[in-house]
């Protein structure tokens, strides 16, 4: 976008080359330059801070000037502020518009791209997509213009940072605005898809978080809409995987034709991954490497690099994760709604709440087994017909979608203070494991027990105060013992009434023997 010259070094070499460039007018300039006038040194310290505090030049500018470019500060009607990013797809430039005073984002699509496969046909739909899209959540498109060889979209600008680079500039972010910052995603995603598109490069780096904690979708060059004419795009070009290999759903990386909305959602996964662990889940090794293991590994779990993270959240991560799109959450909406439901349940603690610790799960060995399996603390079991991963969530929090966790019901024999004893039969519910156990409805029979009374109370029988009998009347007996009667133990009467025999037998016998 600029002629390749040598950087200035002397004042009249940079008022030669900021006069070409046309950025500031000559009478806002001669102020300032004709004191110094005849000056033939380096370019004054003074000069400069002059032009940026006095907002005539920008910092991205002054640079340009002391390299000696002069062209490429304009596209069409725009000026150009700053670079805010660039790649080998495109650069985006910051812009003005110097009528309206209103500030841009121009996408660039560099002119050695212009000739490239698909490139422009795929940068032109971008526009098209964009601009045809009106959602809070993904950012707008106003234009597509052409100056000479070099074609750009004038997009919305988004004053803010992307979720990779704050990821990377703050380390895993905060539990809710991890959660908040999906459920976003989420929401413009649906949109999107019930438009008749798919992404297909859900990432961080394409998920822009603006001042007012919104999140924009960006970039949506390698969307795919159900029009057949716009889906054979890429197979016009020969174009096969296309994507970002950390963020890449199975089904997409063996073929990018076959991507739906479900493998948005396997990206969209992955982008929670890198939220709270701060870095994506299949990060080593090769670009074939990674694309292999997301085909072939199971997920890592979240846990074990976080052990803050809730069981709910960790739950949604390996449903969103699933290698078969039919066991993944079937819309965005469902993940947003999920999400949705866990910020309010989250919401409702008191502040400043501790979770308390979570409890070793018992399970009860079959009757005639003396075996006894425990779960180490914080376990939540995934199961289901639909679950390829088979994995168990090992947390140091709590929480549910939908609710906070609810306490198993406590033995009327256990004492205050003191942990109740988690009671299950023969068979462990895994779908309660993983969402805190909900009380059991009247009339309900657990397996091996007799039916659960309205309430929810425990059908174990409450523990024995005794010591086993060893046979014989001695157990009937001491029960009987422990009878009381006018609020004394019966024995007690027993002896009273023994003793009241003696001495009447002693009494009959003094007067017979007198």
């Amino acid at each position: 976008m600029s002629d390749a010259t040598p950087p200035v070094q002397t004042l009249p070499e940079f008022l030669r080359v900021l006069r070409a460039s046309g950025l500031v007018p000559e009478d806002r300039l001669a102020p300032l330059a004709d004191p110094l006038r005849g000056e033939s040194g380096p370019v004054p310290e003074a000069l400069t801070t002059a032009l940026v505090e006095g907002q005539l030049l920008t910092e991205w500018q002054l640079e340009q000037l002391r390299k000696g470019k002069s062209k490429g500060f304009t596209l069409g009607k725009y000026r150009l502020l700053r670079l805010l990013g660039a790649g080998g797809m495109s650069s985006v430039y910051l812009a003005e518009n110097p009528t309206l005073r209103q500030r841009v984002a121009i996408k660039v699509l560099p002119i050695k791209r212009v000739e490239q496969s698909s490139y422009l046909a795929r940068f032109e739909r971008e526009a098209q997509v964009a601009y045809r899209l009106s959602h809070h959540n993904i950012a707008r498109a106003f234009d597509l213009e052409a100056s000479g060889a070099v074609h750009f979209i004038v997009m919305e600008y988004i004053e803010g940072t992307d979720l990779h680079a704050k990821v990377k500039a703050e380390g895993p972010l905060d539990l809710r605005d991890t959660a908040d910052y999906v459920r976003q995603a989420a929401v413009g995603l649906h949109y999107a898809h019930e438009e008749g598109l798919v992404h297909r490069d859900i990432k961080p780096a394409n998920l822009m978080l603006d001042k007012r904690g919104t999140i924009k979708i960006l970039d949506l060059g390698l969307a795919l809409d159900d029009d057949e004419e716009q889906a054979s795009l890429t197979r016009e070009h020969d174009e096969k995987v296309l994507g970002t290999a950390d963020y890449l759903a199975p089904e997409q990386a063996r073929d990018s034709h076959k991507a739906d909305r479900r493998s948005d959602i396997y990206s969209l996964g992955c982008t929670l991954y890198y939220l709270l662990v701060g870095r994506a889940p299949f990060a080593k090794g090769s670009l074939a490497e990674r694309i292999r293991a997301h085909m072939k590994e199971p997920p890592p779990n979240p846990l074990d690099e976080r052990a803050d993270v809730p069981p709910a959240l960790a739950e949604l991560y390996f449903r969103m994760m699933e290698k078969h799109p039919e066991a993944r959450p079937q819309t965005a909406r469902e993940v947003a709604e999920a999400l949705e439901a866990w910020l309010a349940s989250s919401a409702a603690k008191p502040s400043g709440r501790q979770d308390p610790p979570r409890r070793p799960l018992r399970r009860t060995p079959a009757a005639g087994s003396d075996a006894t399996r425990i779960l180490p603390p914080g376990t939540v079991m995934r199961s289901g017909p639909s679950s390829s991963s088979g994995r168990v969530v090992r947390s140091g929090g709590s929480g549910a979608l939908g609710g906070p966790p609810r306490s198993p019901p406590r033995p009327a024999s256990v004492p205050p203070g003191v942990p109740a004893p988690h009671r299950t039969d023969d068979a462990v519910d895994l779908s309660s494991l993983s969402f805190g156990p909900a009380a059991a409805p009247p009339g309900s029979r657990p397996a091996g027990g007799p039916p659960v009374k309205g309430g929810g109370r425990s059908s174990a029988p409450k523990a024995s105060k005794h010591k086993p009998s060893r046979g014989g009347l001695g157990a009937p007996l001491r029960v009987l013992m422990e009878k009381q009667v006018a609020g004394l133990p019966l024995g007690f009467w027993v002896v009273v009434a023994l003793a009241g025999v003696v001495a009447l037998g002693l009494g009959m016998s003094l007067l017979l023997g007198g």
